[in-house]
């Protein structure tokens, strides 16, 4: 995300004031409130009448305060914003707590290849000050005719820009009753900005009354050896030192602007000096070329695009759990998992040694591992040293990822909220119903009100804790598709809605027992209609009720099946692990994927974290030919988990 201004902090973007027929017009803000914004910038849009302004600053208020929920939140949604200037980026650091890791400084390329000294230099009757830009009030354009019009020296000013109605003409009123000579010169060609622009002048002048961040036209005369008037704020003073590459005045002060043009007058050899030192930040003053910054650019994108392993799944403890899900692999009332592990091993309960979890974080820093799962096996939150993966998690700047069963045991919802939220990309909470009937069916020992009571708590705290940080925990209902809930599921979407749960997603049933084979939608062409026929019922449903900001509920996996699917999955679906994700389960065995413990093994031997590490295991034999080759394995021709690369 490349920032231009301030759009995300303020309403505006410029953090100056709107307050149209008041003395405190365009003045600079310090800072943004709701109800300040409100009364003074969006004034405008007021009804007028003034038994109606109490109202009005609390219907702006209320809306720009959701605004900024908003813009907050993207703060959790992109993983690296670009700022032109050190200004722009020690702005959003100290004041939108955009963390320093994810905030870096790149200043803009330039199309070099016209932006160069000219030898086309018009000769000039007296010195020339230039202005390049928009003829809007942040401009400061007011301000430097203003301050030139003071100047008793012989000198001219053009003013370059297109025509912007009112404010021109209210500009060329002003200029008038100038001594000296300014010209409004209209409209100028980009590409023939050296010939027909700085060939004409001595000097450009930027009197922004903003905090402009890395004004474009600054590089493009640094760029063209042209010297540079500005103010001593914002970006303008980061790439122009005084008396070095140009002249800098106290931002807003015309006497001290006026001061500064007089000495451009009076020294004119010098300010040739200054503007043949050009760019500061390079040996010869030349500006960063576009054809470099995209390369860098390009760089930057890369790394976060890629196919790098991004997540990884760690089974801390799949053997605790305070339910008994029909569909689990382990805690189903139709499963023998458990008795048979303490059959073979002696064990009832398998738990992850922390000194493991400590390092599989270790080595996924070290990779760039955006995301760790802790058990999507049995209740996480039972695990002993949970609280610790969040401190873990912290230290090692990698967000978690959790899922649980939303029953949310031994602390109260809030206190779970506190420890979860901050640091935490998405809660996907198992959902299996739209009513208690059909939730206890699914969920064996589910109390369904509680866990609705549950959901309203957690998201409360989510939004709470949103609105105080920008920081976004995305809330998920996650689900498991059988023909004995699924009738329900435009009622899961609607209710998702209702209780501000973000997104509903899950995935086809695994029939890991003879008893629930018959609930799958994929068992027959009758059940596979009926599938196709909730989707449609779905996505009806996500139109039709919102969240209360008015967002849609995103519908993830929920695509119709094939009516051959009920055999093999069209060859174009892909694997959304591969490259992308692993499971450690918690003995240590590493796996590529999610699929059912006795069926994954069919994909080969990647290993024990205990003897081989996380990288290795990406680029072993094993692992590399099953990424190239997975589409012919039996296991993978039949998987819930791949799906079409574009989802509905």
């Amino acid at each position: 995300f490349t920032l231009h201004d301030f759009w995300l902090m303020c309403p505006r973007g410029q953090f100056l004031t709107r307050s149209i027929g008041k003395e405190h017009n365009f003045q600079l803000c310090s800072g943004q409130q709701d109800q300040k914004c409100a009364s003074d910038c969006y004034r405008v849009y007021f009804s007028g009448n003034e038994r109606d302004e109490e109202q009005d600053i609390e219907n702006w208020s209320s809306w720009i305060h959701q605004r900024m929920i908003e813009t907050k939140a993207i703060i959790g949604k992109v993983d690296l914003f670009i700022a032109p200037s050190n200004y722009l980026r020690n702005r959003f650091i100290s004041d939108f707590a955009v963390p320093e890791n994810k905030i870096i400084y790149l200043d803009y390329g330039f199309p070099t290849e016209y932006l160069t000294q000219t030898e086309k230099s018009i000769e000039k009757i007296n010195f020339t000050f230039g202005y390049i830009g928009t003829h809007i009030p942040a401009k400061g354009i007011n301000q430097l005719i203003e301050a030139f019009r003071e100047i008793e020296e012989p000198a001219t000013l053009r003013i370059y820009g297109r025509h912007n109605g009112q404010s021109t003409n209210a500009l060329k009123l002003l200029a008038a009753t100038s001594k000296n000579k300014i010209e409004f010169t209209g409209e100028y060609i980009n590409h023939n900005l050296a010939n027909d622009v700085f060939s004409n002048v001595d000097c450009i002048v930027v009197p922004s009354i903003w905090a402009e961040n890395s004004p474009l036209v600054i590089h493009e005369a640094q760029s063209c050896k042209v010297p540079i008037i500005t103010a001593d704020f914002g970006g303008m003073k980061e790439y122009v030192q005084h008396k070095v590459n140009g002249l800098l005045f106290e931002h807003r002060n015309t006497n001290s602007l006026k001061e500064q043009l007089r000495f451009a007058i009076a020294n004119p050899n010098l300010l040739k000096q200054f503007g043949e030192r050009g760019y500061l930040f390079s040996e010869d003053g030349s500006v960063p070329n576009i054809q470099d910054h995209c390369n860098e650019l390009t760089k930057i994108y890369h790394r976060f695009i890629t196919k790098n392993l991004w997540r990884v799944t760690i089974d801390t403890n799949p053997e605790d759990c305070n339910l008994k899900c029909v569909m689990c692999e382990e805690h189903s009332p139709y499963s023998d998992f458990i008795p048979n592990l303490f059959k073979e091993t002696g064990v009832k309960r398998r738990r992850m040694k922390f000194e493991t979890v400590e390092d599989i974080f270790l080595q996924a820093e070290k990779l760039g591992v955006k995301e760790i799962i802790p058990s999507t096996m049995g209740e996480p939150l039972l695990y002993k040293e949970f609280d610790k993966i969040f401190a873990l998690a912290e230290q090692k700047n990698i967000k978690i990822n959790l899922t649980t069963n939303g029953t949310f045991p031994k602390k109260t919802v809030e206190e779970w909220a506190k420890l979860i939220v901050p640091n935490t990309t998405d809660v996907k909470i198992s959902w299996n119903g739209a009513t208690e009937e059909t939730a206890k069916k699914v969920m064996i020992g589910i109390d369904f009100l509680k866990s609705i009571e549950n959901v309203n708590a957690f998201v409360k705290y989510r939004d709470e804790h949103l609105a105080k940080t920008g920081y976004f925990c995305r809330v998920t209902f996650q689900l498991t598709f059988m023909q004995n809930n699924m009738h329900e599921l435009a009622d899961i979407v609607k209710l998702a809605a209702e209780l501000g749960v973000d997104r509903v997603k899950g995935h086809q049933l695994w029939t890991h027992f003879d008893e629930i084979k018959n609930l799958s939608m994929k068992a027959n062409e009758v059940s596979v209609k009926q599938w196709n026929e909730y989707v449609e019922q779905a996505y009806q449903a996500q139109e039709k009720f919102r969240k209360s900001n008015g967002e849609k509920v995103i519908l993830e996996n929920i695509i119709p099946l094939n009516d051959n699917e009920t055999k093999e999955l069209p060859e174009e679906y892909e694997c959304p692990f591969l490259t992308k994700e692993l499971w450690i389960s918690a003995t240590g065995s590493i796996s590529p994927c999610c699929a059912p413990d006795n069926l994954r093994k069919s994909l080969g031997n990647f290993g024990n974290i205990s003897e081989t590490s996380i990288k290795d295991v990406l680029t072993s034999q094993a692992y590399t030919e099953l990424v190239a080759n997975y589409k012919t394995k039996p296991l993978c021709k039949t998987c819930n988990m791949r799906k079409p690369s574009i989802n509905k």
